[in-house]
C-alpha cells in the first residue's frame, strides 16, 4: 500500500494542534498575572468566573524560611524575584539556584473592596518536595515538613485546597518549599485562586477526568486479561497489563489520588510512579511483537528488555535523588524506542489493516502525548500531563479494531456455521436413513459424532431380503476435511455393487479408487456381506477394528481376525475375505475405535475386553436397546459426553 505522506502530515499537524488545545486549558484565566510579587485583583476579582492562575514573577528568599511579614522585617533578606511555575533551578529570565534546598515564595495580593470578608480558595499543587502555606502569618496549609536539612526535612507531594477569609484590601501570601530529592525544585506547577464555587468546581472537573480516565483504563485491561484467558492470545495479555499499570498512573501522578485516598509513604508513590514508566515500554515492545511477529529486530526487543529492566531495578532498590536524576537517561530511550516501534506499526498497519486510519489516529496521539509529557517534564512546554489521555486514545482505538476484526470474525462463523450445519445435511444424505430388511435379521446403527461433520462413515448394499452388505470406514480427523473424504469413500463404495458379494474385492477396488484422492489421510474400513441363505458371513478389512462376535452356540464373545492394510495409501495393499457361520441368536458389532479409545478421570481405556464383556452383558437386548446399552456402559466409564474426543459408530447385527 502506498501512503499519502501528506494527508499522513495534515492529520498529524490537526492532532497535534488539537492536543495542545487541549492541554493549555483555556477556560482557566492566566491575567492579571503576578508582576514582582504583586497580583492586582482589583479590576477583576469581582467578575471572576475562572480560576485565576498565579503565574508571574514572585519574590524569592533562598535559603530563608519566612512565615510572615513581621519576620521578614526581622531577617530583611535580599529579595530575588522567581518566576512561577517553573522549577527553582531552571529558571529562564532569573536566576537559578541549586534543585536541592529551600527558600520562600512570597506574593502579595490586592483585593476589591467587595471581596473584603469573603471567604476564597487557593488551589494549590504539590511541590517539589515538601511545602508550608502561611497567609498573613497563619500557618494553612503543609505538605510533608520543610527543613533547612535533609535529615530532618519529610518529602511529600499531596495538592491541597486552602480556604482562607479576606481581612482586609492586601493579603500576603508566604510558600515556604524544601527539596533533597528530586532533579527539579520549587512551584513547579500552576497555583490557582478563585471563588469556593469556582475552585470546587474546577478542582472536581480534574478529579473526574482522571477517574475516568482510569475507571476506562482499568475496565479495558480487565477485559483484554479476561480475553487472553479465553483464547490465550499474548496481545490480550500484553495489552491487559499495560492498560493497567497506565491506570495505576494515572492514581500516582497530577492530584496525587493513591496518596489523597490510601496516603501511602510518599516514597512508595514516587517509585511507584517511575515503575510505571521502565515498565510499560516492555509490556508495549512485546505487544507490537506479538501482532506482527518478527518484525521487530532481536536486538531492538533486547536493548528494550535490558535497558528497561535494568531501569525498573533501579527505581527499585536506588536512592530516590538518583531515580530522579535517571529520567532524562529514561526518557531518551523511551523516545528511541517509541519512534521505532511507531515506524513498525505505520509500515505494517498499512498492509494488513482495514481500519488503518481509526489506528493511525489512536497511534499518533499516543506518541503526541508522550513527546508532550517528556518536554513537560523539562519545562520546555507549559502544558499538562497527557500520556494517559493518549494511551486511552490509543488503547480504545485498538479496542475498536478488535470488536470490528471480532464482528467480522463472527460473520465468519455465522457464515461457516451455517455451511456446516448444510454440510452436516448432505452428510446425513448421503448415508443411509435407515438399514436394509433382512429376512431374520434386526440391524441398529448408533452414529456420535465429536463435531458438526464427522469422519466415520457407513452405508449398505441391500441386493435382496436375504443377502446385504454392511460397509464402515473411520477417516483420519474430523470436521470438514474428513466429512469430504468421507463423500469421496461413499462415491467409491457405491461403484462396488457388482461386487457386493466379494469383501476383499470391494476393499481392493475402493482402494486404488482412493489412491491420491484422500490427501494421503489413511482410511481404515470394514465390509461385512451377509448371507442369510447359507447362514454365513464374509467380510474383509482395511485396518479397521476387528469385529465382535457373539456366538450363542458358544455363549463367547470373539474377535473376528483378518489382515488388511489402510485404504488411500498404498496401490499394492492387499485384503483377505474370511467366512465365519451365524447361528439364530447371535450379533455382530461392527464399530469405530472411537468406541474403545476413551479414557475415564483415571486416565483407563474402555479397552477391548470391556466392550466384550459389555457384550456379553447384555447378549438378551434386541438391537436398538442393546445399541443403547452399550452407549450408555461408554458414557458411564468416560464420565460424560464431552469427554469423547473421537466419532463413534456402531452397527449391530441381531441374528435370528
Amino acid at each position: 500500500m502506498i501512503i499519502d505522506w501528506s494527508k499522513f502530515l495534515h492529520l498529524s499537524i490537526l492532532i497535534l494542534f488539537c492536543i495542545a488545545l487541549f492541554s493549555c486549558n483555556t477556560n482557566v484565566t492566566i491575567k492579571p498575572g503576578v508582576n514582582r510579587g504583586i497580583l492586582d485583583l482589583r479590576s477583576i476579582e469581582d467578575t471572576i468566573s475562572n480560576p485565576v492562575r498565579l503565574d508571574g514573577t514572585w519574590k524569592f528568599y533562598w535559603h530563608h524560611l519566612i512565615e510572615s511579614k513581621q519576620q521578614l522585617k526581622i531577617q530583611n533578606p535580599s529579595v530575588d524575584y522567581i518566576t512561577v511555575p517553573a522549577p527553582w533551578n531552571k529558571q529562564r529570565n532569573f536566576k537559578s539556584y541549586p534543585a536541592h534546598g529551600y527558600g520562600t515564595y512570597h506574593i502579595t495580593m490586592l483585593h476589591s473592596k467587595n471581596t473584603i470578608g469573603s471567604v476564597m480558595y487557593i488551589k494549590m499543587p504539590f511541590t517539589y518536595t515538601s511545602h508550608a502555606i502561611f497567609i498573613n502569618g497563619i500557618p494553612v496549609a503543609r505538605s510533608g515538613f520543610v527543613a533547612d536539612n535533609k535529615h530532618k526535612m519529610v518529602p511529600n507531594q499531596l495538592p491541597s485546597i486552602i480556604q482562607f477569609i479576606v481581612q482586609s484590601p492586601t493579603t500576603d501570601i508566604f510558600i515556604q518549599v524544601a527539596n533533597f530529592q528530586q532533579r527539579n525544585g520549587g512551584i513547579i506547577h500552576p497555583v490557582y485562586y478563585g471563588t469556593p464555587k469556582i475552585i470546587t468546581s474546577f478542582h472536581n472537573r480534574s478529579i473526574y477526568m482522571q477517574l475516568f480516565v482510569f475507571a476506562s483504563l482499568f475496565v479495558i485491561g480487565i477485559y483484554h486479561m479476561g480475553l487472553y484467558f479465553i483464547n490465550k492470545s499474548k496481545q490480550n495479555i500484553f495489552i491487559g497489563i499495560f492498560s493497567l499499570i497506565v491506570a495505576l498512573r494515572i492514581l500516582v501522578i497530577n492530584e496525587m489520588l493513591l496518596i489523597s485516598f490510601f496516603n501511602p509513604p510518599w516514597g512508595l508513590n514516587f517509585r511507584l510512579s517511575y515503575l510505571t514508566v521502565t515498565i510499560t515500554p516492555i509490556l508495549f515492545c512485546h505487544f507490537v511483537n506479538s501482532v506482527y511477529p518478527n518484525k521487530i529486530k532481536n536486538y531492538n526487543i533486547f536493548i528494550t528488555n535490558i535497558c528497561f529492566g535494568f531501569f525498573t531495578l533501579l527505581v527499585c532498590i536506588a536512592p530516590l535523588h538518583t531515580i530522579s536524576s535517571s529520567l532524562i537517561f529514561i526518557q531518551l530511550v523511551l523516545v528511541y524506542i517509541s519512534i521505532y516501534l511507531l515506524i513498525i506499526l505505520i509500515k505494517e498497519t498499512g498492509k494488513n489493516l482495514k481500519t488503518k486510519r481509526i489506528f493511525y489516529v489512536g497511534l499518533i496521539l499516543g506518541f503526541a502525548c508522550l513527546i508532550n509529557d517528556i518536554l513537560y517534564s523539562h519545562q520546555i512546554i507549559k502544558t499538562i500531563n497527557s500520556s494517559h489521555f493518549g494511551i486511552l486514545i490509543f488503547v480504545v482505538t485498538q479496542s475498536m479494531i478488535a470488536f470490528e476484526e471480532y464482528i467480522i470474525q463472527q460473520q465468519r462463523l455465522i457464515l461457516l456455521s451455517h455451511e456446516m450445519n448444510i454440510a452436516k445435511k448432505i452428510q446425513r444424505n448421503i448415508m443411509p436413513s435407515e438399514p436394509p430388511r433382512l429376512h431374520g435379521v434386526t440391524i441398529d446403527i448408533l452414529y456420535l459424532p465429536v463435531n458438526t461433520l464427522g469422519g466415520d462413515f457407513y452405508h449398505f448394499f441391500e441386493i435382496d431380503n436375504k443377502h446385504a452388505g454392511i460397509f464402515i470406514a473411520d477417516v483420519t480427523g474430523h470436521g470438514i476435511p474428513a466429512s469430504m473424504i468421507a463423500s469421496t469413500v461413499n462415491i467409491a463404495f457405491t461403484l462396488q455393487y457388482d461386487h457386493a458379494a466379494y469383501p476383499d474385492r470391494v476393499l481392493s477396488n475402493m482402494n486404488n479408487l482412493l489412491i491420491g484422492k484422500t490427501g494421503n489421510q489413511p482410511i481404515t474400513a470394514l465390509y461385512c456381506y451377509l448371507d442369510m441363505e447359507n447362514m454365513a458371513a464374509r467380510l474383509a478389512r482395511a485396518g479397521h477394528p476387528y469385529p465382535l462376535h457373539f456366538n450363542s452356540k458358544s455363549g463367547t464373545v470373539e474377535e473376528i481376525k483378518t489382515q488388511g492394510n489402510v485404504m488411500g495409501i498404498s496401490p499394492s495393499a492387499d485384503y483377505v475375505s474370511t467366512q465365519f457361520n451365524i447361528h439364530n441368536g447371535d450379533k455382530i458389532i461392527l464399530y469405530t475405535d472411537g468406541l474403545i479409545e476413551i479414557r475415564n478421570k483415571y486416565n483407563h481405556l474402555f479397552d477391548v475386553e470391556k466392550l466384550k464383556q459389555s457384550i456379553f452383558n447384555n447378549q438378551h437386548l434386541k438391537a436398538s436397546d442393546f445399541t443403547n446399552r452399550l452407549i450408555n456402559d461408554v458414557l458411564q466409564w468416560a464420565g460424560s459426553k464431552e469427554n469423547i474426543t473421537d466419532d463413534i459408530t456402531i452397527i449391530t447385527i441381531d441374528i435370528g
